[in-house]
């Protein structure tokens, strides 16, 4: 089958050890469009998301696959402690904390304190949604989710006027970081409490407005960036929505699937990205729609530069004119990863047999 072909593929890619990786971890790289550079980044985040997909593929493969994802997992999870909060808090950073570890195996940006970043949302709601957290602990992350909102110590700056007062989560942790909306990181944010069977409070309700508004409004795809710092896709925003509404019935954002789901198809129409065709073919079926399935070619696609998520290298700065350049994919470290990659394809074959 293929799947098991592509999850023995996955399994391969598994750093055994070396230099770059521990154990465990999957190999990912930071590149640039416009320049030649490409270095080894030894971040959680691709990893996380791997053991997310599998556990959440689990029920719809063989046994002898089950097997195999089980292990992959069990693996990951392993390398978790290595990157949770230096001083010992139940969240999580993108790269390891034993050290300074920003931007690893750099030549400049390792060295600039500016660029290295706190603790985040994402990567925590992640971290936390693939390892099974006790109550107390998911109380305790919300409450910390809480502190570092909208307008809890600070007010947004770096998103359009019409979202400024909303009380809506923030993709970092950090008491001195900026304060940043992205539909993405609300997303997984929101998928755990969900998940967690957590209550509701203002902050949820704010982010899913956000999430609501920026579909209503097309913000996702005129303005991908504005609406998404760190996946700026309008097929990778749209995924993770859809990822979220087949779980569960979010209120406020359900009664608009139908539209989601036209613009899925919108999107599948004029889309020439392989890769970004593969995942709005996966959302169309996670939604239940009637889903036009990707070619062959397209699934076993070559990885070329396929990127899920991104650096944007001028977010860090809380001004108009720095703010105004931060869109430019000059400014911008792409993120790629082989296994990732592999986990999508996966997914599509799972869901659109």
């Amino acid at each position: 089958m293929f799947s098991t072909e592509l999850l023995l593929k996955i399994s391969e890619l598994q750093s055994k050890g070396d230099k770059y990786y521990a154990p465990g971890i999957f190999p990912s790289q930071r590149f640039h469009l416009h320049f030649p550079f490409e270095r080894e980044d030894n971040n959680i985040f691709f990893t996380a998301s791997i053991v997310f997909i599998l556990q959440n593929l689990r029920e719809k493969l063989s046994s002898e696959e089950q097997k195999f994802a089980d292990e992959i997992c069990r693996k990951v999870i392993a390398n978790y402690p290595d990157y949770k909060n230096k001083d010992g808090l139940d969240t999580y950073n993108f790269w390891r904390t034993d050290g300074s570890a920003h931007f690893p195996n750099g030549n400049i940006l390792s060295h600039v304190k500016k660029v290295r970043i706190p603790d985040d949302a994402d990567d925590t709601s992640l971290i936390y949604l693939t390892s099974n957290p006790s109550h107390k602990k998911a109380l305790w992350l919300k409450d910390k989710l809480a502190q570092h909102a909208n307008l809890s110590k600070k007010q947004i700056t770096n998103t359009l006027p019409e979202y400024k007062n909303l009380k809506a989560y923030s993709t970092f942790f950090g008491k001195n970081m900026f304060i940043e909306f992205d539909v993405c990181v609300l997303c997984n944010i929101l998928y755990f409490v969900f998940q967690n069977k957590l209550e509701l409070n203002q902050h949820d309700h704010d982010s899913i407005s956000f999430i609501r508004s920026v579909i209503e409004e097309k913000q996702y795809l005129e303005k991908p960036f504005y609406a998404s710092h760190s996946y700026p896709s309008a097929a990778v925003i749209l995924y993770h929505v859809a990822r979220l509404l087949e779980k569960y019935e979010v209120h406020g954002l359900s009664d608009i699937k139908s539209k989601i789901i036209a613009d899925l198809n919108m999107l599948f129409e004029v889309e020439r990205d392989e890769m970004n065709r593969v995942i709005l073919s996966t959302s169309l079926a996670r939604l239940g729609s009637l889903t036009p399935s990707p070619s062959p070619r397209e699934r076993g696609a070559e990885q070329a530069k396929f990127s899920f998520f991104h650096a944007g290298l001028l977010t860090a700065f809380e001004n108009k004119f720095t703010y105004n350049l931060a869109g430019n994919s000059m400014f911008h470290l792409k993120y790629k990863c082989e296994a990732h990659r592999l986990a999508l394809i996966l997914e599509n074959t799972v869901y659109c047999k």
